[in-house]
């Protein structure tokens, strides 16, 4: 299968038709592109859906968006691309409601529109999914699916407004999503879950959908599912603005592909015909961005020690060595277990069994303090809910896991806001404003808090990190992976939970395979790329 896909691609490439990949993300897994009739030119005609003109837009000092034009057609997908902190989240704010423009324009099929909220863009057929979805996890699907009509009708009318199961049925039909509509939404895997979103909004007659990272936390097999929908959703009409870090995907699936870099358009709705993914790098970052080939040897002594660890109860125990400057890798697709057991190594949930002893030192099973105390850092999955706090400025963020760090007998303030400061400027903080509240900042450069924060653990002896660049861009990815390098090279040892094959090839000394919550497998650094996805799909490692 991987073999085929990757002939296909080669094919295709030859021929004109998918732009090569640059070397920023050649060798991952190529999306099945037969399933996308890729149109070089595509019959988009009549005003735009959605049309945005000299949008601009500044926060104090900090100029988000300077003169920023897209324009959405029917029947397109239209890629938004930049790095973490370009202006991407502030330009679609802007086109659901969510914020006002200092000054340009917004038009709904030809005619001007000023939005007040995000209900008057979704009034106007503008839906957004976004990557922490909205539903109700106590509800069933069919409740979630109604939830738009009820929620509008209220009173008395809510039973009338109920639509029938035929009518949702057909609604997750269009989508590709087939599960009963008694189903509880928690019980939905994230992919299914990213459908049923969708389906809401085709319930609603969306005009535009805006899909912001809709892949990123979906496992391969969803993400195809998914970009299957969304050509389907092309050819029956809608306009679709899909904002993604994952180039090859953009290469798929988009028609046409706008650039933001520093608030402007460097790129500005060009055909992705035109366009190699190389281009759109230079267009986001301005420089090539290679991955990281090489890295350090690691020591002989052994720094951290998992001994008997069972993250779910029948589960084959795990027992892990990791040296002082080895980067080892948990690889496994998602619901796989692997981001469980970097959890309780972390001490960040408590085990059913096993013991973690960190320079001979146990550490308390589900206790994140003892863990900081005895120099355990760990990047959270998800960021938002674990990993930063929104309302706290970035030097009291990246100082929360050290509470002595701003102690007068620990260190001096001015101190810890040079070392910050240091820290950010080294995995490129944008904007560069220790002031700001986390909240501000994009979810890439949120991302770059929670890894600065743990990187100034004061004695910093392991590192966890469980998906580290997950939702962020090319260049903030090689930052990201450069820090975590140098620090394997001052003696941390370092464990990556990931699914993402690449990250873990290019990063870790050896790579763990991890299956329903235990170890299967193991590769040592340099193992053929096929090799791993094969036991990670369960064949002998």
């Amino acid at each position: 299968m991987i073999i085929a896909n990757a002939s296909r691609q080669e094919n295709r490439a030859a021929s004109g038709r998918i732009p090569p990949l640059p070397s920023a993300v050649r060798g991952k897994e190529p999306m099945a592109r037969d399933h996308f009739p890729f149109r070089s030119d595509p019959a988009l005609t009549g005003p735009p859906v959605l049309r945005a003109t000299a949008i601009a837009l500044s926060f104090g000092a900090t100029r988000a968006l300077r003169q920023v034009d897209i324009s959405l057609m029917r029947g397109e997908v239209h890629a938004l691309v930049g790095g973490n902190g370009a202006g991407k989240t502030t330009l679609v704010r802007i086109l659901l409601g969510a914020l006002r423009p200092a000054s340009g324009t917004l038009e709904i099929e030809g005619d001007p529109v000023a939005f007040r909220s995000v209900r008057d863009a979704i009034a106007k057929g503008i839906f957004p999914i976004y990557q922490h979805l909205s539903q109700f996890p106590d509800l069933t699907v069919r409740e979630n699916l109604a939830a738009f009509n009820l929620g509008m009708a209220g009173g008395f009318l809510a039973r009338n407004a109920m639509p029938s199961d035929k009518t949702m049925r057909g609604w997750m039909d269009e989508v590709g999503l087939a599960v009963p509509l008694a189903t509880p939404c928690r019980d939905l895997s994230t992919g299914e879950r990213q459908l049923l979103e969708i389906a809401r909004a085709i319930a609603q007659e969306a005009k535009v959908l805006v899909l912001d990272e809709p892949t990123a936390a979906l496992t391969h097999a969803d993400s195809e599912t998914l970009l299957q929908t969304i050509d389907r959703l092309r050819a029956r009409g809608t306009a679709i603005l899909f904002i993604s870090h994952k180039l090859d995907e953009v290469a798929a699936i988009a028609d046409r592909v706008t650039v933001i870099r520093d608030g402007a358009c460097t790129i500005a709705g060009a055909p992705m015909a035109g366009l190699s993914t190389g281009d759109i790098v230079m267009a986001m970052v301005g420089r090539d961005v290679a991955p990281i080939t090489d890295i350090a040897p690691h020591r002989s002594e052994i720094a951290a020690q998992i001994r008997g660890l069972t993250v779910r109860r029948r589960a084959a125990p795990v027992d892990i060595d990791v040296a002082r400057g080895e980067i080892v890798g948990l690889g496994g697709i998602v619901g796989s277990g692997a981001d469980r057991i970097a959890e309780s190594i972390a001490g960040a949930t408590e085990p059913p069994a096993g013991t973690v002893w960190v320079d001979g030192r146990r550490i308390k099973a589900g206790c994140r303090r003892d863990a900081v105390a005895k120099g355990v850092g760990f990047v959270p999955t998800d960021r938002l809910a674990d990993g930063i706090f929104s309302i706290l400025d970035v030097l009291q963020n990246t100082s929360a896991a050290n509470p002595g760090l701003l102690a007068r007998w620990k260190l001096r303030p001015a101190e810890a806001d040079a070392q910050a400061r240091r820290m950010l400027e080294r995995i490129g903080l944008v904007p560069f404003r220790l002031d700001l509240e986390a909240r501000d900042f994009s979810g890439g450069n949120q991302q770059k808090l929670v890894v600065a924060r743990n990187l100034l653990i004061d004695g910093l002896k392991l590192l966890v990190l469980c998906e580290p660049t997950r939702g962020v861009d090319v260049a903030a990815r090689r930052a990201i992976h450069e820090a975590v390098l140098e620090a394997a090279g001052a003696g941390v040892a370092v464990i990556v939970a990931s699914s993402d094959i690449d990250e873990l090839l290019g990063l870790c000394h050896r790579v763990l395979i991890v299956r329903d919550h235990t170890v299967t497998g193991a590769f040592a650094r340099g193992a053929k790329r096929e090799r791993v996805i094969d036991a990670l799909a369960g064949e002998t490692a």
